[in-house]
């Protein structure tokens, strides 16, 4: 079987790692190319080499928030599409595998034009109002969607057909690599002798707004008893279109006089963070199945997060962390406040988060769920 899976955003996320790794594992298998655009494609490229993943990066538009990116967005849909579907026919492909969300329809199109059976995968609970009308007439051109969580899937339910083959499979972590007993360098970030028997409090995500970065800083503020004691830590690349949101966090962190934030941009390799991190939170306003949480469970680290996406389906309360209200600053205050001054408690939280990532979020589990809805649309 020859998959194309093809997403129209390169910057490194969680669904570019998401494709990535399934790629990988799939591979063993059958034969999955990802198809991604140019533009911001460095890394997702050398990462495709790295791991040996067949790629394609062509000169796709990615839709932008400003008016003029929409419309040339709009402009050069059609050319795209026609352009994609004689690249899908020439390379002989059974399946393309659309990736990114329900605003990522270009590969659908595509397809059909080449006339190839296409499963679409949703990894939102939110999307405008306008991008949901089209898509409830776009989605009669799946054969199948693969839903990121049960909480995409039943988003989405009113807008697709009764009829429609349908998955849930969440997004994968590889707990080989992920693992907490092995070796890995010490974070050079952490390493910092100022942060020598510091309790750190980490958060991963791209800055921007649906990350609930604020509420990460508002929570770190009602904690300022613990300034001595506490480091909090956001990690994650800043792009050009979202530096004035990044600049309205860090004029909030000065103006309330917070002295125990710190934003490290992007790292490579996020597991020597982790792994100096005490314990990990998760502040965002909407998510599908947060990579980034069920990598830090995967280490072993106790979670306090908003109830987004599948997470409380994984974090039980008292038992691997919290899960409270998204914006509720003061409740994350108050359940990171318990984990501040109980040793323990971090300790038995963090070992059933690893139980929990090793049975219910692993990679084979993900990349034999992925296969297997991939021969259920090719039946059709």
């Amino acid at each position: 079987m020859r998959v194309a899976n093809i997403i129209e955003d390169a910057r490194i996320a969680g669904p570019q790692i998401r494709n990535l790794k399934v790629s990988k594992t799939l591979n063993k298998k059958i034969f999955v190319t990802l198809i991604f655009p140019k533009e911001n494609s460095k890394i997702l490229e050398n990462l495709c080499l790295k791991h040996s993943v067949n790629y394609l990066s062509l000169s796709l538009t990615t839709i932008k928030k400003s008016l003029i990116g929409i419309l040339f967005y709009i402009f050069s849909f059609p050319f795209e599409v026609f352009k994609l579907a004689k690249i899908l026919k020439k390379n002989n492909y059974d399946l393309v595998h659309v990736s990114g969300g329900c605003w990522q329809s270009k590969g659908v199109f595509a397809a059909k034009i080449a006339q190839i059976k296409v499963v679409w995968e949703l990894n939102d609970t939110y999307t405008p109002t306008l991008v949901r009308f089209f898509f409830f007439f776009f989605s009669r051109m799946a054969n199948g969607f693969i839903f990121a969580s049960d909480r995409t899937r039943k988003y989405y339910k009113k807008f697709i057909s009764i009829n429609t083959k349908s998955f849930i499979i969440q997004s994968p972590v590889d707990i080989n690599l992920f693992d907490p007993n092995k070796k890995i360098k010490n974070d050079k970030f952490l390493n910092k002798k100022k942060f020598k028997k510091k309790i750190i409090i980490a958060t991963v995500g791209n800055i921007n707004p649906n990350k609930g970065h604020i509420t990460f800083l508002k929570t770190a503020k009602n904690l300022t008893e613990y300034q001595k004691k506490v480091i909090f830590i956001v990690v994650g690349p800043i792009y050009k279109s979202q530096k004035k949101y990044f600049k309205f966090l860090k004029n909030f962190v000065k103006s309330n006089n917070i002295r125990n934030i710190y934003f490290t941009g992007p790292k490579e390799d996020i597991r020597p963070l982790l792994k100096g991190t005490d314990i990990y939170v998760c502040t965002s306003n909407n998510e599908s199945s947060p990579l980034a949480v069920w990598e830090a469970m995967a280490m072993k680290k106790p979670i306090v997060s908003t109830n987004v996406g599948d997470v409380s389906k994984f974090v039980k309360n008292h038992k691997n962390g919290y899960v409270v209200n998204v914006k509720d600053d003061k409740s994350l205050a108050k359940c990171l406040s318990n984990l501040i001054k109980n040793t323990t408690a971090r300790k038995k939280f963090g070992n059933l988060s690893r139980k929990t990532a090793k049975y219910k979020l692993n990679l084979d589990l993900c990349a034999n769920l992925h296969l297997k809805a991939y021969k259920n649309i090719m039946l059709i």
